[in-house]
């Protein structure tokens, strides 16, 4: 079944709109019918399997039949600290980070970043970006949505940090399989922008206990490191359970 976000929860037996942009996708692109079935996620609670019941040109309406709480994250809540990338690989990265199961997408801005965003263009950004979560969840089966949190710059988002498992993305001496402790727990990520980051920055992470973290010796894109550090990380754990 086609799946669709819809930001507020719904009731069984109780119809209801799903608004302009769901009703272009359902009717002029997918151009489904009355009475077939599809799922609706809140982006929190988990689903809904729905009766299409009416298609216009400016609503569809729908009836939530059956409800599931199944949300299909995994078992630990991950942090990526994501600088703005140019262009369209910062949707992939976000798009990626999105269907890895990152619970928080915290944008900063290093030294080195590259893009800077007066305050208009960023708000358009973060609304796209919103979208390309949103998409990304509806195409991945998550039910819960990561939270996009605002632009901060690294310095004094490092200063305050805590984290119980702490990497960054930066040559070390210990692999990353020796790094994870045995039982998943949350951590925080960081990767860096496409000129890396300097170095008083990655002495600051190494301060507050981060580890620095690579994959073997290639050097990875701004855009992979986020799904290949995330991805390899799940594997690993998945792997000791």
């Amino acid at each position: 079944m086609r799946r669709f976000y819809h930001p507020s929860p719904l009731h069984i037996n109780q119809a209801v709109e799903l608004g302009e942009d769901n009703s272009h996708h359902i009717g002029r692109v997918l151009r489904l019918t009355p009475d077939t079935l599809i799922i609706v996620f809140d982006g929190a609670s988990g689903e809904w399997v729905c009766r299409i019941q009416e298609i216009s040109r400016k609503t569809v309406v729908v009836l939530p039949l059956e409800f599931s709480s199944t949300l299909r994250t995994p078992v630990t809540k991950a942090t990526l600290a994501l600088p703005i990338i140019k262009g369209e690989r910062m949707d992939m990265a976000i798009q990626k980070a999105t269907e890895m199961g990152a619970h928080r997408i915290q944008l900063i801005h290093t030294r080195y970043t590259d893009v800077r965003l007066n305050t208009e263009r960023l708000n358009k950004k973060l609304h796209h970006w919103q979208q390309v979560i949103i998409s990304a969840a509806e195409q991945c089966g998550l039910n819960q949505l990561p939270a996009l949190l605002p632009v901060a710059p690294f310095d004094s988002w490092i200063a305050e940090q805590q984290a119980t498992l702490g990497l960054i993305a930066h040559p070390g001496e210990k692999p990353l399989a020796q790094l994870l402790p045995s039982s998943p727990c949350d951590f925080t990520l960081i990767t860096g922008p496409e000129g890396g980051f300097h170095e008083d920055e990655v002495a600051s992470a190494l301060a507050k206990g981060f580890h620095p973290v690579t994959l073997g010796e290639r050097i990875l894109r701004a855009e992979t490191a986020p799904v290949a550090l995330l991805g390899a990380i799940w594997a690993l754990w998945d792997s000791a359970l």
